[in-house]
């Protein structure tokens, strides 16, 4: 019997303008995670840190598991499919930091061109699941920035963006420091190969056949992966990613629409306005009008992306 594909959802979440954290605290985090979810894995559009207070389990990094327990953190890239579960029965207490990488490297750190691509590449290369005893200094700033969240005194913004510089360039010292060996190894799962390839070379104008090359798959071979894991077309997911990143430019730069157009990956302005209109429901202009924001274009979406978590009800 045909082994069963491993289903996976793209869970997003919308940070707030101007900030580079968006916290997940409080009591409705305290739960048994996994239930009805049957060990489907899930990515997010941001990196995202874990702590876990209390409770045991494993988690699913890819196609690896790791077991945990309390007084353990996590960083897992944007991007990299994972879930946690719990071990039968056991209420575990979790809490957690999505944090912009990427906006937060151009904007405050203000790194470009090949030391902006070190970082990115250290930054997104593999998980790290840790016992904070291990990495004292990563796990102390995890907390801090953990509780200067939960107190949302004057100047936390700021604060946040000096533990957040830290913690990023501690974290990419640890993994210089890994030798190669140790790291994961993405190369096992095609899913994950592809999505990397598609946020890293969307602009590009690259095509599902330049995806399938990059995961060493014919491209019929790698729709059909694709779309039983994802339960969507691969054309879809890349054309989200591109419309995305031009809602999210409309709002922040000051390009024209044709150069929008180019700067996402489309060869066309009618193709882009085509997609554009096809999956937020309005034209490039009518949304810059309207001044909508990436929240909407998901609430229009009509693929399977779909909103990330929130606490449970206390």
């Amino acid at each position: 019997m045909a082994k069963e594909k491993q289903r996976m959802e793209y869970r997003y979440y919308d940070m707030p303008p101007g900030e580079y954290v968006l916290p997940k605290l409080g009591k409705g985090w305290e739960q048994e995670y996994g239930i009805g979810y049957e060990g489907m894995l899930h990515f997010h559009n941001y990196m995202e840190i874990g702590y876990c207070y209390h409770g045991d389990g494993t988690l699913v990094i890819q196609d690896r598991e790791v077991r945990y327990q309390g007084d353990m953190f996590t960083v897992i890239p944007e991007n990299l499919p994972h879930t946690t579960v719990s071990a039968p029965g056991n209420i575990c207490k979790w809490e957690y930091l999505f944090i912009d990488t990427r906006n937060f490297l151009s904007d405050v750190i203000k790194v470009s061109g090949i030391d902006e691509y070190i970082i990115r590449n250290a930054l997104d290369r593999s998980a790290l699941v840790s016992r904070c005893a291990d990495q004292p200094e990563l796990s102390a700033l995890v907390r801090a920035m953990l509780e200067e969240c939960r107190r949302g005194d004057r100047y936390k913004n700021e604060i946040l963006q000096g533990y957040l510089y830290a913690f990023l360039m501690l974290l990419v010292r640890h993994y210089s420091d890994v030798p190669r060996s140790e790291k994961n190894n993405s190369g096992n799962s095609y899913l994950n190969d592809a999505i990397h390839f598609i946020y890293k070379n969307y602009r590009e104008g690259i095509q599902i056949s330049d995806v399938a090359r990059a995961c060493g798959l014919s491209e019929s071979h790698f729709r059909r992966v694709f779309e039983e894991s994802m339960n969507m077309k691969p054309v879809d997911f890349l054309n989200m990613v591109r419309i995305r990143a031009a809602c999210r430019m409309i709002e922040r730069e000051d390009y024209s629409m044709r150069d929008i157009c180019f700067r996402v990956g489309y060869e066309t302005p009618s193709t882009f306005n085509r997609n554009f209109r096809r999956l937020t429901g309005m034209t490039p202009y009518e949304w810059k009008k309207r001044k909508g924001n990436t929240a909407e274009f998901f609430r229009n979406f009509r693929i399977s992306a779909r909103k990330g978590w929130e606490a449970k009800s206390e």
